[in-house]
């Protein structure tokens, strides 16, 4: 019977490392996939497309107080995605970007123009894991918790003017910002990691955050953490 016990005390201080509780902060990197509808440009009447990727990273801190829970807070760039479409341009439009009266155009004046957006995110999180151990050194997690996201849309215009009438060539930029908020929504995630050992894992998880007016933000992200 001693004999018994006492290989079960062996085997539970050797998987104990993997299970282990305490603090434990660590950084990721991936990428991050934004959807938006087509964005409205507001010096000319036309649209932008921006359902793209970009490069997003971020830090993380927390604490696994049992063997499969843990909390978790952290900070998330999601990049900048662009988005550019050509125009057309209306004598309108050239009067308000040229800054020219409309009776004041050449006749034979020509344009040429480009709509230009970019979108640019981060998230303040925190979140509890819920943690189910596969094996000595893989565990799988869920994530559920909440996020401060801000998100800044900015926009504008780049046209050229050229006349032959009127001895022409002009290239203007007209930019700024079209959009900011904050907002705080809910994100869930899943992920697995693996413990390389004692201290150090690395980790990968799949997070989809909550949509902050129209714009729907997630991530798959590869990282690794150390346990003190």
């Amino acid at each position: 019977m001693k004999k018994k016990i006492s290989s079960l005390v062996i085997a539970a201080s050797l998987t104990a490392p993997v299970l282990a509780e305490g603090f434990y902060a660590g950084a990721d990197l991936g990428r991050a996939n934004v959807k938006t509808p087509s964005i409205q440009g507001e010096v000319v009447n036309d649209e932008v497309n921006l359902k793209k990727n970009s490069t997003a990273m971020g830090v993380f801190a927390g604490y696994q107080f049992h063997p499969n829970i843990a909390v978790e807070v952290g900070y998330r760039d999601f990049g900048s995605v662009k988005g550019s479409e050509p125009v057309e341009l209306n004598v309108f439009d050239i009067a308000k970007i040229s800054g020219t009266n409309v009776n004041a155009l050449p006749a034979d004046l020509k344009s040429n123009a480009t709509l230009n957006a970019t979108l640019k995110a981060n998230a303040l999180h925190a979140s509890i894991l819920g943690i189910v151990p596969v094996s000595d050194n893989f565990s799988l997690y869920g994530r559920l918790g909440l996020a401060r996201i801000a998100a800044k849309l900015n926009g504008g215009v780049d046209a050229t003017f050229a006349s032959d009438i009127a001895k022409l060539s002009k290239t203007v930029s007209v930019s700024g910002t079209m959009d900011k908020t904050t907002k705080i929504k809910p994100m869930i995630g899943l992920g697995g990691r693996f413990a390389v050992s004692k201290e150090f894992g690395v980790r990968a998880e799949y997070t989809h955050f909550g949509k902050i007016e129209d714009v729907k933000l997630s991530t798959l992200m590869v990282g690794a953490d150390y346990r003190f």
